[in-house]
């Protein structure tokens, strides 16, 4: 599914974010990945969905190298960055249903989808809101269910839980789990925390100043 080998990446000529970064992910394999702010853990999401540059090593998806993959043919990947991309201006409902309008869905078809993940996030009340109405939490899920619509075989999460209380990141990280299950998903979720690493009962590793180590093997 997923093999990254002996990646670096640089912003600089002096340093390196990433350092000799290996990884190998099988399909339905779950992975979470310990890390601060500074640890480069969102310098490794970037890169994976080719939104960096390689400095040196490769990422391959199913042994086709990161470059000449297409998303469209060889691998549908889900990215939830720690802070969501919308278009503000637009409503809720417009910003889910926007992924299958650009892929030429039946309408009657996307409509009914859209509903679903409105409703199984608990935020169908927000459906004609514009996204700049929205607070994070609701962000969060409106990203999730944007996602929650595709067929998505490996998830990329960043860490959205910094900005999520405690209360709040239960039904998260439950609906995530449930989410990644029903699609038979492989994943890679970013946390600074090892309570939310436990509580996703995935895999897990650390990331400190761009370089990996192993944790423990624990999968859910």
């Amino acid at each position: 599914m997923l093999e990254i080998n002996h990646l670096y990446v640089s912003f600089t000529k002096d340093y390196y974010t990433l350092n000799d970064i290996n990884i190998s992910l099988k399909a339905g394999e779950r992975l979470t990945i310990i890390g601060s702010k500074e640890s480069g853990r969102t310098a490794l999401l970037r890169t994976l969905v080719g939104l960096e540059p390689i400095a040196k090593g490769e990422v391959l998806y199913k042994n086709i190298p990161l470059e000449r993959v297409d998303p469209q043919a060889d691998i549908t990947v889900g990215y939830l960055p720690a802070n969501p991309a919308f278009m503000d201006n637009k409503t809720v409902k417009q910003n889910i249903e926007y992924p299958l309008k650009i892929r030429k869905e039946n309408p009657a078809f996307y409509e009914a989808k859209v509903n679903n993940a409105l409703i199984g996030l608990g935020i169908d009340y927000l459906k004609n809101k514009k996204i700049k109405e929205l607070n994070y939490l609701d962000k969060v899920k409106v990203a999730l269910a944007r996602l929650s619509i595709r067929n998505i075989e490996l998830f990329y999460i960043d860490d959205i839980f910094a900005k999520i209380s405690p209360v709040d990141r239960a039904p998260i990280i439950k609906y995530i789990k449930s989410l990644i299950k029903t699609n038979a998903a492989a994943a890679i979720i970013m946390t600074e925390e090892d309570e939310i690493a436990t509580q996703l009962g995935y895999k897990k590793k650390y990331l400190k100043f761009g370089s990996l180590e192993v944790f423990s093997n624990v999968e859910a």
